[in-house]
C-alpha cells in the first residue's frame, strides 16, 4: 500500500505532504482525501494556508478505512472521528496529519519529517487539537470553561467539577508529541465532539478552575505543563534559526524539557527525546542528536546523557532499564531550604538554597542563602534536596539521597552564573548518581478518582522529619529555620521508617532515615523489611566484605549492603560541609551495620570508626583525651588490642559529652572494664549522665547498680531523675534504697531534686526510712525546690519528734532562695521557743544568702526579744560578708537597744570581713562612741584583710586612735603576707610612722613568699626605705635572690644584687 500511495520525498529538502479533505454534505459518507507534495519554504509571509492536527493515535485494534488518492488506507478510529468532524460540506480542507502525511514504513523519511514537525506546526495557520468524541459531559465542561474565562470564576456544582476532571484526563494531555505541537502553534482551536473553543480561552478558563485541581496534584502538574506552552505560544518567537539551519522553538534546554516531560506517553520510547528536540534552546541537533529510528533506545540515552553533561562522563546503562548510572567526583554546593510556586499555573518554582563555601564562590557572594528560579520538573524539587556540581560539567545537578546512591531530580539546572565556573574548585567526594527515566512505567501517572482519595493520600504523607535538624514538618512546608536544615526523602520504590526510643541518639522519622535503627521498606522485589527477614538475608551472605563499592552493590542488587556504602559517603559529605551532628549519626549507624555484616576488625569498619573520630576531632571534642591510651590505640587490631584501663574509662565517663564513650564502645566492645566507679562517675555526670548510663548498660546488661551508683544518680542535679527513672524501668525494683541514697536525693539542688525524692518514696518509701540525716540534708538544700522537698517529707512522714537542733541549724544557715521558706515551714508547723538555741541564731546571723536577714527577722518577730544575744552570735553577724550582713548587725543592735559588750573577738571578726568589714567597723565605733581598745590582735586581723576595703579599715583605725599604735613584728608579718593589699598598707604605715620598724629576717622571708599582687614591690620598697639597716645574713640574701629569680623581673634581682655589693662592700 505505502509503495503505491507514497512517492519518495528528497531527504535534503523541506518538502512535506499535505492532505486535502474533500467536501461532502453527507456526514455519514466515506472519507475521501488527496495527498500532495508541498514545499515548506521560509517565504517570509508568515503562516501557510493549511492546518495541522494535534491528536492521539488511539487503539491500534480499533480502525477504519478511508480513501486517499484512490487507495484504501487504514487509520485508527480516533483519527477517523477527527476527519469526519473536520470535513466541510462545501470547501476543501487542507491539513497536515502525521499518520497520513508521513510514510510510517520508511524509517529514513520518518526521521527526516520528525525534524520538520515543529516547523510544520509553526507555519500552519491553525493547529486543531482533537480531544475525541463527546463523552462524560464534555460539552458541559467546555461550556463552563468558556464561562470561567469570561467571568474569572467557575461553577461549584459537583457535576461541573466531575465533567472538567474527566475532560482533562483524556489521553491527549498525556502524550509527548502534543507538547511540541501546542508550543509551535500560532493559533489553537480545541475540538471535542461538536464543541469548539479557542485555545487561549481554554487556558484562561482552566486557570479560573484551578480550585478543582488542588486535590489532584499530579493531574494539575500534567495540565499545567501543557497549558503553559499553549498560552505562551503567542508571546515567544516562533522559532530560532541556528548556524546549521536547524529549526528550534527555543523554549528551554533539553535537560529541563526532559525532566519536565519524560513521564509523558509515547508509543516509541525514542519519541520521548525526539518530540522535544525542536523545543530546545541549546541546539542538540547541531551536536548530532537527531531523530534516528534506526538506533536503539540505549544508544539514544547514552547520546542524551553525554550531550547534557559532558562527553567524558563516566556513565553506564543497565540492560532493560531506563537508568543512567553516573559515577563522578563532585562538589556539594548546598541544599534546598524551601520551594515556592508563585501561582498554580506558573511553570517555574523559586528555590531558597543554603550555600556551602563552594556555592558562595560561584555566586560571587558572601551570603549564606541564594534564590534560584527554575522550571517545575516532574520529580518535584523538594526541601532538603542537594545541589551538586559534577566535575567537568557546567551546570549543577539537583540530587536526593536514596539508599546507596543519589537519585537525580534535575540533571542540569540553569542558574545565572558567570562564565568559567569550576576552574578553581576542588571535587573531594565521589558519588553514585542514578538518573531514572523509567519511573513513569513503575509508577504510572495516576490521577485520583475522587477528592476524598486525594485527601487520604495527602494525609498519609503529611508528617515528615528533617534529617538535618530532627524536626518534623508538613510536606508542603516552604521554609526551613535551621541553619543546616536538610530532610532526605526516600525515592523510587523504597522508603524508610524506624523504631525509636525517646532518649536515644537524636534521629529522624516518618518516611525518612532514622539513624539509631533503620529498616528499608521495599516493594515485592526487595522483600519484607522485618528484623527476622533482615537477619535471614545476612545469613545468605556468609563472607564479610563481599562488596566494597557501590557498583558491585547496584549490579548485584544485593540487599546485604543496602544503604551502608551510600550512607558512609554521604556522611563524609556532611562532615566536609561541617554539618557534624548528622554526619556523626550517619557514621554511627554505618559502624553498627558494618560490625554486624563485616565484623569489628574489618578494614571498612575501622575506616568508618576513623572517620567518626576525625569528625569529633574537627569539632575539638576530643581535646584532653588524646593522651589516654584508650584513644591512642583505638584503631589497633588483632593481638595488639590492649585492655582499656579503668582510669581512662572513668575520665571518659566524666566528660561533658558522650561521643568519646560512644566511639570507644563501638570500637572496643568486650575490652572495656565497666567497674562500679565507672558507672558511678557516669551516674554523677550532669551533662550527659543518662546517655552514658544507657551506653554502659547496652555494652553490659549485667552491670550491678550499687548504693554508690544510686547515690550519684540521686544527687545528680540535671540528669538524676532521668537516670533513676531509666534504671527502674530497665531493671525493675532490684535496688536497696538506703539512707545514703535518700540523703543524696534530699540534698539534690537541681531542678529535678523534688521529683527524685518523690519518685523514690512512691516506689519504696515508708516512715522508717526518714532519719535526722535525711531531714538535715533536705533543710540544707539550697536549690529552687528545697522547701518543696522538706514539706513533702514532713507531710508524708513527719512528726514533731523528728525536729532537732541540727535540722533547724541546717535550715537557718541555708543560703538558698528557699532557706526562708524552710525555716518558716518548720517553725510554723512544729516550732516553739524552746527549739531556738544559740547555735541556731548563730547560723542565721552568719547566713550570707539573700534570705539570711529575713530568717533573723522571722525568728525575732515570731518569738520576740527573748533571746540572749551572745558574743558568738555577734561574731557571726559582724563576720557576715553577704549582701545583708550590715543589715543583720544593725537589726540586732536595734532589737537589743545597744546593750552589747563589744569584745576584742567581735572587733577582730569585723575587721577580717573582706566585703562588709569597713561599713560594720564604722557602725560599731559610731554606736559605741570610740570605747574600744585597738589591740595588737585586732591590728593583725585588720592588716591581713585582703578585701576591697582592707586599706580603708587600717586608715579608719589610725584616724580613730590618733596614730597611737605599736607596730610589732607580728603585725608587719601580717602586712607583708597580705597578697592583695599588703603593698598599699605597708606604704601607709611608713608614711604615717616613718622608718620606726624593725625588719627581721622572718618578715623578709614572708615578703619573698608573698605570691600576690605587688610581691616584688614589697621587697623593693623595704630595701629602698631601709638601705643597709637590715640585720640580714649572706645566706638569707642568697635565699631571697634565689626565690626572686623564679618569678621576679630580672632587673629587680639585678638591683638586689647591686644592693648587696653596696651594703657589704
Amino acid at each position: 500500500m505505502s509503495q503505491s500511495l507514497y512517492s519518495s520525498l528528497p531527504l535534503e529538502s523541506n518538502n512535506i505532504r499535505l492532505l486535502r479533505i474533500l467536501p461532502n454534505k453527507n456526514e455519514e459518507a466515506d472519507i475521501n482525501c488527496a495527498l500532495f507534495v508541498y514545499p515548506l519554504h521560509d517565504s517570509g509571509r508568515g503562516t501557510h494556508r493549511y492546518e495541522a492536527l494535534s491528536y492521539v493515535w488511539g487503539d491500534a485494534d480499533n480502525s477504519c478505512s478511508i480513501c486517499v488518492n484512490g487507495h484504501s488506507l487504514i487509520v485508527r478510529a480516533n483519527l477517523h472521528s477527527a476527519l469526519l468532524r473536520l470535513r466541510d460540506p462545501v470547501l476543501d480542507r487542507i491539513i497536515w496529519i502525521d499518520a497520513i502525511c508521513i510514510n510510517q514504513e520508511d524509517l529514513n523519511e520518518r526521521g527526516h519529517q520528525v525534524q520538520l514537525m515543529a516547523k510544520i506546526y509553526s507555519k500552519a495557520s491553525q493547529v486543531v487539537v482533537w480531544l475525541g468524541e463527546a463523552a462524560d459531559n464534555s460539552d458541559l465542561a467546555l461550556e463552563e470553561i468558556v464561562i470561567a474565562a469570561n467571568q474569572s470564576e467557575i461553577s461549584s456544582r459537583k457535576t461541573t467539577r466531575k465533567a472538567i476532571i474527566a475532560l482533562l484526563q483524556r489521553p491527549w494531555f498525556r502524550r509527548i508529541w502534543v507538547l511540541q505541537e501546542a508550543a509551535a502553534a500560532r493559533h489553537i482551536l480545541i475540538m471535542c465532539g461538536l464543541v469548539e473553543i479557542d485555545g487561549y480561552a481554554f487556558c484562561a478558563g482552566l486557570n479560573a478552575s484551578n480550585v478543582y485541581l488542588e486535590a489532584y496534584p499530579r493531574l494539575q502538574r500534567l495540565i499545567r505543563s501543557v497549558t503553559y506552552l499553549m498560552k505562551e505560544a503567542t508571546l515567544r518567537p516562533r522559532y530560532a534559526t541556528s548556524s546549521s539551519d536547524n529549526f528550534s522553538l527555543d523554549i528551554r534546554p533539553l535537560s529541563e524539557l526532559m525532566e519536565t516531560y519524560y513521564t509523558r506517553e509515547a508509543t516509541d520510547d525514542r519519541d520521548k527525546v525526539y518530540a522535544l528536540l525542536a523545543m530546545c534552546s541549546d541546539s542538540p541537533t547541531s551536536a548530532g542528536l537527531l531523530p534516528d529510528y534506526t538506533i536503539l533506545w540505549e544508544q539514544l540515552f547514552q547520546q542524551l546523557v553525554r550531550f547534557i553533561l559532558c562527553k567524558e562522563i563516566n556513565v553506564r546503562f543497565p540492560q532493560d532499564r531506563k537508568e543512567a548510572i553516573i559515577r563522578s567526583k563532585g562538589c556539594v554546593l548546598g541544599w534546598v531550604n524551601s520551594v515556592e510556586v508563585d501561582a498554580p499555573w506558573n511553570d517555574t518554582v523559586k528555590l531558597d538554597i543554603s550555600c556551602t563555601d563552594a556555592l558562595k564562590y560561584l555566586e560571587r557572594t558572601k551570603k549564606r542563602r541564594t534564590t534560584w528560579n527554575l522550571p517545575t520538573v516532574e520529580k518535584n524539587v523538594q526541601r532538603g534536596d542537594i545541589v551538586y556540581l559534577i566535575q567537568g560539567v557546567l551546570k549543577p545537578t539537583i540530587i536526593r539521597f536514596c539508599k546507596d546512591y543519589f537519585s537525580v531530580i534535575m540533571i542540569a539546572a540553569s542558574p545565572k552564573w558567570p562564565k568559567g565556573i569550576g576552574s578553581k574548585m576542588t571535587f573531594p567526594r565521589e558519588f553514585l548518581l542514578v538518573w531514572d527515566l523509567g519511573e513513569s512505567e513503575k509508577n504510572p501517572g495516576h490521577v485520583y478518582s475522587t477528592t476524598e482519595e486525594a485527601s487520604k493520600t495527602y494525609e498519609s504523607q503529611k508528617t515528615k522529619i528533617d534529617l538535618f535538624t530532627g524536626e518534623s514538618y508538613p510536606p508542603n512546608s516552604s521554609s526551613l529555620s535551621s541553619e543546616e536544615g536538610n530532610p532526605w526523602k526516600t525515592c523510587k520504590s523504597s522508603s524508610m521508617r524506624s523504631r525509636q526510643r525517646s532518649q536515644s541518639l537524636s534521629s529522624t522519622g516518618g518516611e525518612l532515615l532514622i539513624l539509631n535503627h533503620i529498616e528499608w521498606e521495599g516493594n515485592s522485589e526487595m522483600g519484607s523489611s522485618s528484623e527476622a527477614e533482615e537477619n535471614s538475608d545476612i545469613d545468605e551472605y556468609p563472607e564479610a566484605g563481599e562488596y566494597s563499592n557501590l557498583d558491585d552493590c547496584l549490579e548485584t542488587g544485593s540487599k546485604k549492603f543496602d544503604g551502608v556504602i551510600g550512607l558512609h559517603n554521604f556522611a563524609l559529605f556532611l562532615k566536609d560541609s561541617k554539618i557534624y551532628k548528622r554526619a556523626e549519626e550517619l557514621l554511627l549507624h554505618v559502624i553498627r551495620k558494618r560490625k554486624q555484616l563485616q565484623g569489628v576488625e574489618h578494614p571498612e569498619t575501622l575506616t568508618s570508626v576513623a572517620d567518626l573520630q576525625s569528625c569529633y576531632r574537627e569539632q575539638g571534642l576530643l581535646e584532653g583525651t588524646d593522651e589516654l591510651a584508650a584513644m591512642k590505640n583505638l584503631l589497633e587490631t588483632g593481638e595488639s588490642i590492649a585492655q582499656v584501663s579503668e582510669e581512662d574509662l572513668i575520665k571518659i565517663a566524666s566528660l561533658s559529652y558522650c561521643i568519646v564513650m560512644t566511639l570507644l564502645l563501638e570500637r572496643r566492645s568486650g575490652h572495656v572494664p565497666i567497674t562500679e566507679e565507672v558507672v558511678r562517675t557516669a551516674a554523677a555526670n550532669e551533662n550527659c549522665g543518662l546517655e552514658m548510663i544507657e551506653l554502659l548498660l547496652k555494652e553490659r546488661e549485667d552491670i550491678l547498680i550499687t548504693e554508690e551508683v544510686l547515690k550519684a544518680a540521686a544527687g545528680n542535679g540535671r540528669n538524676g531523675y532521668a537516670i533513676i527513672e531509666f534504671l527502674f524501668e530497665k531493671l525493675g525494683n532490684q535496688f536497696l534504697i538506703t539512707e545514703e541514697v535518700l540523703k543524696a536525693a534530699a540534698g539534690n539542688e537541681g531542678l529535678f531534686g523534688y521529683a527524685i525524692i518523690r519518685f523514690l518514696f512512691e516506689r519504696f518509701g515508708n516512715q522508717d526510712l526518714i532519719t535526722e540525716e535525711i531531714l538535715k540534708a533536705a533543710a540544707e538544700n539550697e536549690g529552687l525546690y528545697g522547701d518543696d522537698i522538706i514539706q513533702f517529707l514532713f507531710e508524708r512522714f513527719g512528726n514533731q519528734d523528728l525536729i532537732t537542733e541540727e535540722i533547724l541549724k541546717a535550715a537557718a544557715e541555708n543560703e538558698g532562695s528557699c532557706g526562708y521558706g524552710i525555716i518558716k515551714f518548720l517553725f510554723e508547723r512544729f516550732g516553739n521557743q524552746d527549739l531556738i538555741t544559740e547555735e541556731i541564731l548563730k547560723a542565721a546571723a552568719e547566713n550570707e544568702g539573700s534570705c539570711g536577714y529575713a530568717i533573723i527577722q522571722f525568728l525575732f518577730e515570731r518569738f520576740g526579744n527573748q533571746f540572749l544575744i551572745t558574743e558568738e552570735i555577734l561574731k557571726a553577724a559582724v563576720g557576715n560578708e553577704g549582701l545583708y550582713g550590715y543589715d543583720i548587725i544593725q537589726f540586732l543592735f536595734e532589737r537589743s537597744e545597744n546593750q552589747f559588750l563589744i569584745t576584742e573577738e567581735i572587733l577582730k571578726a569585723a575587721v577580717r570581713n573582706e566585703r562588709r568589714g569597713y561599713k560594720i567597723i564604722r557602725f560599731l565605733f559610731e554606736r559605741s562612741e570610740n570605747q574600744f581598745l585597738i589591740t595588737e590582735e585586732i591590728l593583725k586581723a585588720a592588716v591581713g584583710n585582703e578585701g576591697l576595703f582592707g586599706y580603708e579599715i587600717i586608715q579608719f583605725l589610725f584616724e580613730r586612735s590618733e596614730n597611737q599604735f605599736l607596730i610589732t613584728e607580728e603585725i608587719l608579718k601580717a602586712v607583708v603576707g597580705n597578697k592583695r593589699r599588703g603593698y598599699g598598707i605597708l606604704q601607709f604605715l611608713f608614711e604615717r610612722l616613718g622608718n620606726q620598724f624593725l625588719i627581721t629576717e622572718e618578715i623578709l622571708k614572708i615578703a619573698v613568699g608573698n605570691e600576690g599582687y605587688g610581691d616584688e614591690n614589697i621587697i623593693i620598697f623595704l630595701f629602698e626605705r631601709l638601705g643597709n639597716k637590715f640585720p640580714i645574713t649572706e645566706n638569707t640574701l642568697q635565699e631571697i635572690l634565689a626565690l626572686g629569680a623564679k618569678d621576679w623581673d630580672p632587673d629587680v634581682v639585678k638591683r638586689l644584687s647591686t644592693w648587696k655589693i653596696k651594703g657589704h662592700g
